[in-house]
């Protein structure tokens, strides 16, 4: 009998934790994407058969994801914050656009377009502005930038979408305000300076930065300038960079030579001042630009550099958080507990959010027959960690485990992060076709 009552317990401990174990497998915090393959060239996409160099020792928690309707800047937001978005759990091919009669084959760098309503507006190599259905295929208007035209400078800093207008910045120095539905330019300003980042545009202002480390804002409606502010000359610099980053009227504001201002955006007075080069973290490099975008989330600044250094601040006065030794160009993934980052080594990291702690890392395949290999990304949607990379690879890891859910080879040349509008995520190659997934 009392044989029989133990049996009893312990079946019903074994079933209660049998119900335990499903419930925390269909946590959506915690649950993985099946591997979902789509059709075409399977590729390697690891330097070896050790895939994953750190395995997840923690539980990794992520926020749920939530639907974007636009994408009308680049990294999405006015913050730079990439967060868990939403899209369809099973990922595939629906069609790809030709973007018209270009090719960016000869570029290594062009803008990233903008989304909004259906409608992506991009630049092509040949001073043109598009604005074009993504439905349809089909050119809604096209503007000539003349002044490029004329001087045969075709490079594009960026592009934003603010209201009724795009803004454009432009390697010829102008600053471009075209109405959004008719593609007419409204006003333009010249500035006799390089601008090779995206604006950003907030309330009543728009915020540039020159490649000579110079900060204007400008009014929205007229174009005039309202404050500016000068930084420090650094020689040696990266092509492109990330636009600024405000939350809570605090301007943030990185230069080529590391320096990081945080601003009253209202009148350009200085909040906070730091420099990436100071400090006793080691560097191996010359080049002290700032690629990545700096990021704010929940009143924290994350600052990525290329010069081997990852720092975080509190927003409000600029005091040091932590710091980590790791180099990135890419942008920073910040959702629920963790930080998800791809260093310049092509290592793709998992990190603690208050600390930087590492939880799980993945090295990915930087070479190719002797040629490298550029990974963009990631982009966290729906429980999936994407990126694509110069050799045409869609790659799709857990992002709680690193794990490979799916991975395609496009046999097309990706040269732009993912970007993601409602349920759909849109890529760019150098041939000139715009890939859309769903």
């Amino acid at each position: 009998m009392f044989k029989g009552k133990l049996n009893l317990k312990i079946f019903k401990l074994f079933f209660t934790n049998i119900l335990l174990i499903l419930f925390l497998n269909s946590c959506s915090y915690f649950d993985e994407e099946k591997d979902n393959i789509l059709p075409g060239k399977r590729e390697r996409v690891f330097i070896s058969d050790d895939k994953i160099l750190k395995k997840a020792n923690t539980k990794v928690k992520i926020l749920p994801p939530k639907i974007i309707n636009s994408w009308k800047q680049q990294h999405q937001n006015v913050r730079n914050h990439l967060f868990h978005f939403k899209s369809n759990p099973n990922l595939k091919l629906l069609k790809r656009i030709k973007l018209g009669d270009l090719n960016f084959q000869n570029l290594q760098y062009i803008p990233p377009p903008v989304f909004h309503e259906n409608i992506i507006y991009y630049c092509d190599n040949e001073f043109n502005v598009y604005a074009r259905s993504v439905d349809s295929g089909k050119v809604l208007w096209r503007t000539k930038l003349t002044l490029e035209d004329s001087e045969n400078f075709s490079f594009i800093g960026g592009i934003s979408l603010s209201g009724n207008n795009i803004f454009i910045t432009t390697g010829l120095g102008n600053v471009y305000k075209i109405n959004k539905k008719k593609g007419n330019i409204i006003w333009f300003k010249r500035f006799f300076m390089q601008f090779s980042r995206p604006p950003l545009v907030y309330k009543n202002k728009i915020f540039i930065i020159s490649d000579d480390n110079q900060v204007f804002a400008l009014n929205v409606n007229s174009g005039d300038t309202i404050w500016s502010h000068i930084g420090n000359i650094e020689e040696v610099s990266i092509l492109g960079g990330s636009k600024p980053a405000i939350d809570n009227e605090i301007l943030v504001v990185t230069y080529s030579s590391g320096e990081i201002f945080a601003f009253n955006q209202n009148d350009g007075s200085i909040v906070w001042f730091d420099n990436s080069n100071s400090g006793s973290i080691f560097s191996r490099t010359n080049v002290n630009d700032i690629q990545s975008p700096l990021t704010i989330e929940d009143k924290t600044l994350y600052v990525p550099t290329f010069s081997e250094k990852l720092l975080v601040y509190d927003l409000n006065n600029g005091k040091k958080k932590w710091d980590l030794k790791l180099s990135s160009v890419n942008p920073l993934v910040i959702s629920g507990e963790v930080i998800y980052v791809l260093d310049t080594s092509g290592k793709l990291m998992c990190l603690k959010k208050d600390s930087g702690n590492l939880t799980w890392a993945v090295q990915l395949k930087i070479k190719k027959k002797k040629k490298e290999v550029v990974w963009y990304g990631p982009l966290l949607s729906t429980n999936k960690l994407i990126l694509v990379s110069s050799d045409g690879l869609v790659l799709s890891l857990s992002p709680f485990t690193g794990k490979t859910l799916s991975k395609i080879n496009f046999n097309e040349k990706f040269l732009n992060n993912p970007i993601q509008v409602k349920e759909k995520i849109y890529l760019i190659s150098k041939q000139g076709t715009l890939f859309i997934l769903g």
